[in-house]
């Protein structure tokens, strides 16, 4: 109120430009803090997707492994019961 006053009583006019000059600095300063947040929200989205991916991996892993152990036992299967043909043919 020190500045507003004396330049209001020199210049009547001069409330648009606190006005506006308020509003444009509280819209900035908004946006600074709306980016902050949403930068964080970023961050942590990312945190979660390599997460997320990593275990995904490793449950692809874990299926393929068993998949394979589960292909070998069909294969002795088919050795044990069928010893005399070929083990050559396909699965």
């Amino acid at each position: 109120m020190g500045i507003v006053r004396p330049v209001m009583e020199a210049h009547p006019f001069a409330w648009i430009f606190f006005i506006t000059f308020i509003l444009l600095t509280t819209f900035a300063v908004l946006n600074l803090f709306i980016a902050i947040m949403v930068d964080a929200m970023s961050a942590t989205e990312h945190v979660e997707q390599e997460e997320t991916r990593t275990l995904v991996v490793e449950e692809h892993q874990a299926v393929m492994s068993e998949l394979q152990a589960i292909r070998a036992e069909l294969a002795a299967l088919r050795a044990a019961q069928f010893p005399n043909q070929n083990s050559s043919h396909p699965t």
